[in-house]
């Protein structure tokens, strides 16, 4: 073996650590967490972004429950669930009993393991996808994570 592929070797060999051990943990954590992303359509037109970081892999998470209060007098006309969710399930309850303009998320997830950590996104959207609040908030996993947006 020359001695340029024995350098080459070595230096490719020490160029693979460095790029190992340089990973900011956030990143690895990033890596052992999934998200739902549902989307809930609603008959005035405004659009419920749901997400919900799980801070587990995919196939640890059981499920993820979303209770969604929305205004007096509007329905749900359409649910578009997270794709590929085949080892958990995302499932929903609505409840119309809000005033006008005021939309609350509970959002509750389990796991087999039940140590996650949930953090839960909520983003009120018009029909033309213009944004009018959000809100966010973490807790763990069986435990409800309350949003409130309004506009």
């Amino acid at each position: 073996m020359s001695l340029l592929k024995l350098k080459r070797r070595k230096f490719l060999l020490l160029l693979t650590l460095i790029v190992l051990f340089a990973i900011p943990a956030a990143v690895n954590a990033r890596i052992l967490s999934c998200r739902s992303d549902p989307v809930v359509i609603l008959s005035n037109g405004t659009i419920l972004d749901l997400s919900a970081e799980i801070s587990t892999l995919l196939i640890n998470v059981e499920e993820i429950h979303y209770e969604l209060h929305i205004p007096v007098g509007v329905s749900a006309v359409a649910w578009i669930h997270t794709p590929a969710w085949l080892t958990s399930q995302e499932t929903f309850t609505i409840i119309a009993d809000q005033p006008p303009g005021v939309y609350e998320a509970y959002t509750i997830g389990r796991t087999r393991s039940g140590r996650a950590t949930v953090t839960a996104y909520l983003t009120l959207l018009t029909a033309t996808q213009i944004k009018l609040d959000f809100a966010s908030a973490s807790g763990p996993e069986d435990f409800p994570v309350f949003l409130r947006v309004q506009h």
